[in-house]
């Protein structure tokens, strides 16, 4: 007999191990305070879209802010947890529809992607507008985010593809 709870817990670890060495994969990108383009973002979207909510807010808050104190960015890591976790849940949320379920849905994946979008955009704006330069300068740093979502927008047809794979729903679902 498995323990449901054990399992969840393991994978939400998982979950956030693989967005964190997804965001290692990066390059910088210049802008107002520094930035970088990575496959965090493209990781933590597609967990959004095929596993939920919780599980998107747990992989891309706690992976990102992980990665930002580990990776030299510590004045990010309060924004980025705060951002990425809103960005996971509401990604989550729209894609993990309880009638289509788990991101089988394009159309409904793409909105997703879009509001995560404007999430990250207006978030992390505000973030650095008010904790890190100002209103202006924070202006700059607008084109690394949408470059940075733009790669995450293979997420919504990659997880129309992971659907089809029976074997992680058995294990999560069951």
């Amino acid at each position: 007999m498995r323990n449901k709870r054990t399992i969840q817990i393991s994978v939400s670890a998982m979950f956030i191990a693989l967005v964190v060495v997804a965001t290692f994969i990066n390059v910088p990108f210049p802008g107002a305070a520094g930035g970088l383009v990575h496959l965090g973002t493209l990781m933590s979207l597609i967990i959004a879209m095929r596993f939920g909510k919780y599980y998107g807010a747990l992989a891309g808050g706690i992976g990102m802010g992980l990665f930002d104190v580990l990776g030299g960015w510590m004045a990010w890591a309060p924004g980025t947890f705060l951002v990425r976790l809103l960005i996971g849940f509401a990604v989550g949320l729209i894609a993990h529809h309880r009638i289509k379920g788990q991101g089988a849905s394009l159309v409904l994946n793409l909105i997703a992607w879009a509001v995560g979008l404007v999430i990250m955009i207006v978030g992390y704006y505000l973030y650095e507008a008010i904790f890190l330069t100002d209103f202006n300068a924070a202006l700059l740093s607008i084109w690394g985010n949408v470059i940075q979502f733009a790669i995450g927008l293979v997420a919504p047809f990659f997880v129309i593809y992971l659907k089809r794979i029976k074997a992680i729903d058995e294990i999560l679902f069951s």
